[in-house]
């Protein structure tokens, strides 16, 4: 996947099992567009505790979508989960991990639908 390539859309029940799907699709596109180990494993874990939020009680046919696009800065990956009256609570040590691995998040809630955005910016090589 380059920059400006069709971002990759991922569709999955919303249960704890299937978040390693959305790990393993940030692992490999972010291993497509050059990222080095140490970023794709922040990526993974960015995403796996973003995605958490989001399903914290949702019922069990729900599912979450994600987004993800390459961008000339990095990775953006945007995820939304329809989960009615929940409000997005971000636990200490979660809001920890994600402020140590993606260089920029926010989770917030629209109507019933509760979302995240987080970035990894491309590691710039000074060679």
């Amino acid at each position: 996947m380059s920059a400006d390539e069709s971002p990759v859309r991922l569709v999955i029940p919303a249960q704890a099992r299937f978040l390693r799907l959305a790990r393993l699709t940030a692992a490999g596109i972010a291993g497509d567009l050059g990222f080095g180990l140490e970023a794709i494993e922040d990526l993974r874990v960015a995403v796996d505790e973003a995605a958490a939020i989001l399903i914290e009680g949702a019922g069990t046919d729900a599912e979450i979508e994600l987004v993800y696009r390459g961008t000339e800065a990095g990775l953006v990956i945007e995820g939304s989960c329809e989960n009615p009256g929940a409000e997005p609570e971000i636990h200490p040590v979660a809001r920890e991990l994600l402020t140590m691995t993606a260089d920029d998040y926010s989770v917030y809630s629209t109507g019933d639908v509760i979302s995240f955005r987080l970035l990894k910016r491309r590691e710039v090589s000074s060679g």
